[in-house]
């Protein structure tokens, strides 16, 4: 009996400690929800590495888990990389706050001036800020770049949290759906 807890234990710890390189491997692969997943059941075990909390916050932006960004904002404080990928990550928090409130408080912002990224949630913000569409439940963007790649942006409600979508299309045809936790 005092083997097999042993053994059970020794599993444990070689699992747990594991859990880093598991989540870069995943990463690479393209799992970022998992990653996003994995890195917030055991936030406690990567807090204390900037460069694990970084890739979490990362799998998360990708996995369109923004909300999931505050506590790597919070922590992500001890190399100039990681306080500034706290304020891009803090940047893109407030442009999904600030859009929630433009969309369901149908407020125009063409007077806000923000810095650009190139993440989807970003460049809609902006697009947004210059053209709200106010009167349209759905507001449809051309791509500045490619003209054959549009988006469309409107409101959902899961459960009771208001939130919003953004559909990707390829020549009218959809590539791709981000909801916004």
């Amino acid at each position: 009996m005092k083997k097999f807890f042993l053994l059970t234990a020794s599993a444990c710890l070689i699992l747990h400690a594991d859990i880093p390189s598991k989540m870069f491997m995943l990463y690479q692969k393209g799992a970022y929800y998992d990653v996003c997943s994995i890195g917030n059941q055991n936030l406690k075990k990567i807090l204390t590495s900037d460069k694990y909390v970084s890739l979490y916050a990362f799998a998360c932006l990708n996995a369109d888990q923004i909300d999931r960004l505050n506590i790597p904002i919070a922590v992500l404080n001890e190399t100039p990389e990681a306080r500034a990928n706290a304020s891009y990550f803090s940047f893109l928090v407030l442009e999904k706050k600030l859009l929630i409130q433009a969309l369901y408080d149908n407020l125009p912002m063409k007077s806000l001036k923000l810095p650009n990224s190139s993440n989807l949630l970003s460049r809609i913000f902006d697009y947004y800020c210059k053209n709200p569409q106010l009167g349209n439940t759905i507001k449809e963007y051309s791509d500045k770049t490619n003209s054959r790649q549009t988006y469309k942006l409107y409101t959902v409600q899961i459960d009771t949290h208001k939130t919003f979508a953004i559909d990707e299309y390829y020549d009218k045809i959809l590539t791709k759906h981000h909801i916004y936790e």
